[in-house]
């Protein structure tokens, strides 16, 4: 692939720390510094929304490093240490690593329950109520590959051995979203997944859509990442050679999923949506 040459409105990125391997923090944040600085207020009460603690605090030093009260790196260390404390085993210093998916599931946790299942026959219109479900904004690929994150979204259910009380066949019993969540980030294993460039979600006779902004990649070691503009630009950012600035890649509308599976060596391990 040709690398545009423009990096004039190149995003922000963050500076790998060699001691203390920082790649994990370094991809995620750079992805949601970028989401967030398109609209600082909405997105400052929408990270809130989620999660009180971690996301809060991210976007407090955000705001920090956006007003040139502290640097890029600074916002990220202290977060880091914030999360570190929690769980040191999990969130280590040093060179030992840390697994971007446990990263954006920490910070992700939601504060309040975000989605329901509901048990319901595959052959009748019988259903029993809804209740409270465990499902949370990092989806993780189970045995069978969905054909794309969209259809991923569309099957998300538990498996259940009940019978329906009125007819008798297998039940389902289908999880969905209490409403169209803010952030949407996909753990992808298999390499066939065909990537969605977009999410729809129905809610209150709306449409509410979510765009891929960011992707996640690893190999040997290490993580790498994709920030894609709202102005549809795919930005590469490796906080080892790009560091505080991000190359450009050119038109998000003319990579395919193939393309977006691997980036220069490195495996798509993270999909991160964002509302638009």
């Amino acid at each position: 692939m040709i690398i545009a040459s423009d990096n004039s409105s190149s995003p922000a990125g963050l500076i790998w720390d060699g001691n203390n391997y920082s790649c994990a923090y370094d991809a995620l944040f750079t992805i949601l510094y970028e989401i967030w600085s398109t609209d600082t207020k909405a997105w400052t009460r929408q990270l809130k929304e989620i999660n009180q603690h971690h996301l809060k605090s991210l976007s407090a030093y955000f705001k920090k490093y956006m007003n040139g009260q502290a640097t890029f790196e600074t916002a990220r260390d202290n977060i880091r240490h914030k999360i570190h404390s929690q769980s040191p085993a999990q969130f280590p210093y040093g060179t030992r690593g840390t697994s971007v998916s446990a990263l954006a599931s920490a910070i992700f946790a939601p504060h309040n329950i975000v989605a329901i299942s509901s048990p319901e026959c595959t052959n009748c219109e019988y259903f029993e109520p809804s209740i409270d479900d465990r499902l949370e904004f990092v989806l993780y690929e189970k045995e069978n590959t969905p054909k794309s994150t969209s259809h991923w979204l569309r099957s998300l259910e538990h498996e259940t051995h009940e019978r329906c009380p009125q007819c008798f066949p297998a039940m389902k019993q289908p999880i969905s979203f209490k409403s169209a969540p803010n952030v949407l980030i996909f753990e992808i294993n298999s390499k066939k997944i065909k990537l969605s460039k977009t999410l729809k979600f129905e809610q209150e006779g709306e449409t509410v859509v979510l765009d891929v902004r960011g992707l996640i990649y690893h190999g040997d070691f290490h993580f790498t990442s994709r920030i894609i503009g709202t102005d549809g630009n795919v930005w590469y950012h490796d906080g080892m050679t790009t560091r505080s600035s991000c190359e450009n890649e050119g038109d998000f509308d003319k990579f395919s999923s193939r393309n977006l599976l691997k980036c220069r060596g490195k495996k798509l391990i993270l999909v991160v949506y964002a509302r638009v």
